[in-house]
């Protein structure tokens, strides 16, 4: 976002495009799992924008409760900003209607079982499931992994018609360019894999103590591309085991989503 702020405050290319707005959602698009608290020089630093700026985009978002201020004078994201993402989140019934099937393949498989919606260059998860078992990482919602470099990416990636592909890899260039030499060749691959067999699978290339299998999962009407996965701790699986058991199941698990979706449809 930062990028596109500067480019739009420079150039103003659309007479309705609202820099100022933009520039306060890109404060707000500064914090990352796992930070409890920002300072304004952070903020500054991540955003591209001056102190003064941020400091005037700060004190209108802590009025309106979408920044909580410290006892140390950082900032933390406030409760408000949950508010504005649950109906989004409550529009997508897929989440509600698949969690029994996603608990019991994350339990069967040791793992956890995430569904997924692409986003520019990155994969931002929307619901998960997690075994009782010990895992390593658990994607919680809103966590975000690029789309080249994970299964459940480019079986998102794999729904796209090909003028929305290229252009997701010319983003993908711009925002991540080392991943993008990296991981291209197998991101076309995993594409390629999920339109001909419905699932593909990553080996521990986006966390190495991690394999996953993903699937497709559907496309809404409003064009939004989801995808399931299982992520499963590398130390309990071999990697044919993924291939040949894994992967046809959770291709299955994809298949039993959309056909319940299909008949619970109003």
């Amino acid at each position: 976002m930062t990028a596109s702020v500067r480019q739009r405050a420079s150039d103003s290319p659309d007479p309705f495009f609202a820099t100022t707005l933009a520039r306060g959602l890109a404060v707000l698009d500064a914090f990352r799992g796992g930070e409890s608290s920002l300072s304004n020089a952070e903020l500054a630093a991540r955003t591209g924008l001056s102190r003064p700026t941020v400091s005037r985009l700060v004190n209108t978002l802590l009025t309106l409760g979408y920044l909580k201020r410290n006892a140390d004078g950082q900032f933390r994201l406030g409760v408000r900003v949950l508010g504005v993402a649950y109906p989004l989140l409550a529009g997508y019934r897929v989440r509600q209607q698949a969690r029994p099937m996603m608990r019991e393949f994350a339990e069967l498989a040791g793992g956890a079982v995430s569904i997924g919606i692409a986003d520019g260059a990155n994969l931002v998860y929307m619901e998960t499931a997690r075994s009782s078992q010990s895992f390593p990482h658990v994607p919680e919602v809103g966590f975000a992994v690029p789309l080249i470099t994970s299964a459940i990416g480019r079986a998102a990636m794999s729904l796209m018609d090909e003028d929305e592909l290229k252009a997701t890899f010319a983003a993908i260039e711009r925002a991540q360019p080392q991943a993008f030499r990296t991981g291209r060749r197998n991101a076309l691959a995993g594409i390629e894999a999920c339109r001909k067999d419905g699932v593909c699978v990553a080996l521990g290339e986006w966390r190495p103590e991690i394999f996953a299998v993903a699937a497709p999962l559907l496309r809404t009407p409003e064009g939004d591309c989801l995808a399931i996965n299982c992520g499963i701790p590398a130390f309990r699986i071999t990697p044919e085991a993924v291939r040949e058991d894994w992967a046809p199941r959770m291709a299955g698990l994809a298949r039993s989503i959309r056909m319940m979706l299909e008949r619970e449809a109003p």
